[in-house]
């Protein structure tokens, strides 16, 4: 990746800094970044009235894989049977299925070049261009996002004819989530193509074993889960509410996750 001479005021960051120390440091110059999110939790209107007209209460733990938003800390209500979830809601007609997950893939694909390629130029080089982002990484990330959900009903689908297979099927999605986790990261911060990210992914995960970093952004991720889900289910105006607030805790968590990618690939970093 091309970047900008860096100037006197940007100079690598201590080695000691804590990571949520080098994730302050860049918060209030990637807010703005935090509008991704925010789209995609408005996306599903249809969940998001639904969550704010029941009662209850979320603890999710999600991992560091892809972006973060509100959805990521509450579980929307669900009825009884099997429901597709997507950014917009949940799809019922099935001849609109294809159409809406293609929709979605483009949409969602580009909405993450932006996002990603922003928060991977803000953390090394200071500055960033959403739409610049969008132009260099927007195909990358829409094939990418393609292939993830074309393995995802790979993996899941089978359950509507064999539903015990469910425990398996999560966990195999839990260890290929480890394996490959930093490979959106890694395609931003090294310009890479798809194949070779998620190499280079499985060959970071290989080498530093961020086992610990894995779970622990999952256990702070379901200590928030509470108080946002408790907001989110407090009427329709607490459910956008809530969707307000997770924003830019999900930025904090994606800039938080590329800073750990860019520490295991060696990266240069900027304050």
């Amino acid at each position: 990746m091309d970047r900008p001479s860096r100037g006197p005021s940007d100079r690598d960051p201590d080695p000691t800094d804590s990571l949520v120390e080098r994730t302050v440091s860049h918060f209030s110059r990637l807010l703005p970044l935090a509008l991704v999110p925010l789209a995609t939790a408005l996306f599903r209107a249809r969940d998001l009235l639904a969550t704010g007209r029941t009662a209850g209460v979320s603890l999710r733990a999600s991992f560091p894989v892809y972006r973060y938003d509100l959805w990521s800390f509450v579980d929307a209500p669900r009825g009884g049977g099997v429901t597709v979830s997507l950014p917009f809601g949940s799809v019922d007609p099935l001849p609109l299925l294809l159409p809406l997950i293609g929709a979605y893939v483009v949409v969602s694909g580009a909405l993450s070049a932006g996002y990603f390629g922003s928060i991977a130029a803000g953390i090394t080089t200071g500055r960033y261009d959403f739409v610049a982002a969008v132009r260099r990484f927007g195909v990358r990330m829409i094939l990418l996002e393609a292939l993830v959900v074309a393995a995802l009903a790979a993996l899941f689908l089978p359950l509507l004819v064999v539903p015990p297979l469910f425990v398996v099927a999560v966990l195999a999605a839990l260890v290929a989530s480890y394996l490959y986790f930093p490979t959106v990261y890694v395609l931003a911060l090294e310009d890479r193509g798809i194949e070779s990210a998620a190499r280079r992914a499985r060959e970071l995960v290989d080498r530093h074993r961020p086992l610990g970093f894995f779970f622990a952004v999952a256990v702070v991720t379901a200590l928030c889960s509470v108080p946002v889900s408790l907001l989110a289910h407090a009427g329709p105006g607490g459910a956008v509410a809530a969707a307000l607030v997770a924003a830019p805790l999900g930025l904090a968590f994606n800039v938080a996750t590329a800073l750990k990618v860019a520490e295991m690939a060696d990266v240069e970093t900027v304050e």
